[in-house]
């Protein structure tokens, strides 16, 4: 029981670091995406081979808004809570 007790602390956990800064979880957003082509089309040099290239010919891979990794926050939360009183009972 205590690995079940351990696995829903860890969710809470995880689901409090998403619902408290989330923006810490945004890999690749397309703002950052159109910012750093605009430096590249700027004259900035590329970090790496034909960086220029693959980002116009392919949009962003990960692309969540704040809001719905808010809700995944909570909804982990939520699950983690119900773990825990698994856990405990």
């Amino acid at each position: 029981m205590s690995g079940i007790l351990g696995l829903g602390l860890a969710m809470i956990a995880m689901g409090f670091g998403a619902l408290v800064a989330p923006h810490t979880l945004v890999r690749e957003s397309r703002g950052n995406h159109a910012r750093r082509l605009h430096e590249l089309e700027d004259g900035a040099p590329e970090a790496y081979f034909e960086e220029k290239r693959e980002l116009e010919a392919y949009r962003p891979r990960f692309n969540l808004s704040l809001k719905t990794i808010r809700r995944l926050g909570i909804f982990a939360m939520v699950l983690g809570g119900g773990t825990v009183f698994l856990g405990l009972t």
